[in-house]
């Protein structure tokens, strides 16, 4: 079986016909004919009938396409891997949150790569929870994450394991901004507040709950309108002026400078978050070793 009959078939359900595919393919539509006939040789199934006027894939071939699509994309994923390693040896692997992926990595990403371009890196970027357990399993050399400030991840007394803090940034109360620029919702007494508010088991779910929430519901109460544990989701729908909702600094930063978001933090309390970095010291690849030894020089600021 030939990689490329894999290619032909694809493009033969893009394209819609034969003849137009054989033209996307750079071969003649004879040829391209036999290469799909090979494939459904191999396979040992017809995948388009060919008794009718126009193309109609088989319901084996409608069934399975999107599993050789992605067979496919698999092993020109692992042949890139397979070359990079080639070149850089064994890449480092750093698994971080969806949040940091947008406003801190893409900094860190620079500098480590104007610094040690010969360093291979890749990056997993999951859920909170899921970049944790990727780390404890040893399959991520570098964890990248949120923490309440004081409260690291991982105790001190897990001597296989060092942390290095990048920074501190506050978890900012905001709404979006009314047409002459002001906050569209003020905190009233007399006026309840639509929320925006974090899945209660997410991690700044749980922070926010005591006493931050707390207080604001006793003091002048709110209306929760959406909850969720997709940060961006919740900028999205601050931005669109649906209500108020607390987000990291760093990645509203511009926002706040165009004006676009208010920060309510003169009315509103809010929790100090850290970003730090762990590693397991004996686990490390060659790369691992020297975007470590980076971290500890002058990394970006958060």
């Amino acid at each position: 079986m030939k990689i490329e009959w894999i290619e032909d078939f694809l493009a033969l359900i893009e394209a819609g016909t034969f003849s137009l595919a054989a033209e996307r393919r750079n071969v003649t539509q004879p040829a391209f004919s036999r290469r799909i006939r090979q494939l459904e040789e191999w396979l040992g199934v017809e995948l388009v009938y060919r008794q009718s006027q126009r193309m109609i894939l088989t319901q084996h071939a409608l069934e399975y396409e999107p599993e050789l699509r992605e067979w496919l994309t698999r092993l020109y994923t692992l042949r890139s891997r397979l070359r990079s390693e080639a070149r850089q040896g064994p890449k480092a692997i750093i698994t971080t949150q969806h949040t940091l992926t947008v406003s801190y990595l893409p900094r860190l990403l620079r500098y480590f790569r104007h610094n040690s371009p010969e360093s291979g890196l890749q990056v997993k970027s999951l859920d909170r929870n899921e970049c944790i357990e990727l780390f404890e399993r040893n399959q991520a050399d570098l964890l990248l994450c949120s923490e309440l400030k004081g409260a690291p991840i991982i105790s001190d007394s897990n001597t296989g394991i060092e942390r290095i803090s990048l920074g501190l940034e506050q978890l900012l109360p905001v709404c979006a901004s009314d047409e002459s620029g002001r906050a569209m919702y003020v905190p009233s007494e007399h006026q309840r507040l639509p929320l925006i508010a974090y899945d209660p088991e997410s991690f700044l779910g749980q922070i926010l709950a005591s006493p931050f929430l707390i207080d604001l519901q006793r003091a002048k109460g709110i209306d929760i309108i959406c909850e969720t544990s997709f940060t961006l989701g919740i900028r999205e729908l601050v931005m669109g002026g649906l209500g108020i909702g607390w987000l990291p600094h760093g990645l509203i930063e511009g926002d706040l400078e165009s004006g676009k978001l208010v920060s309510l933090l003169d009315e509103l309390e809010s929790p100090t978050l850290e970003v730090a970095c762990y590693r397991h010291c004996d686990k490390g690849t060659k790369s691992a070793e020297l975007l470590w030894d980076l971290l500890n020089q002058s990394p970006p600021s958060v």
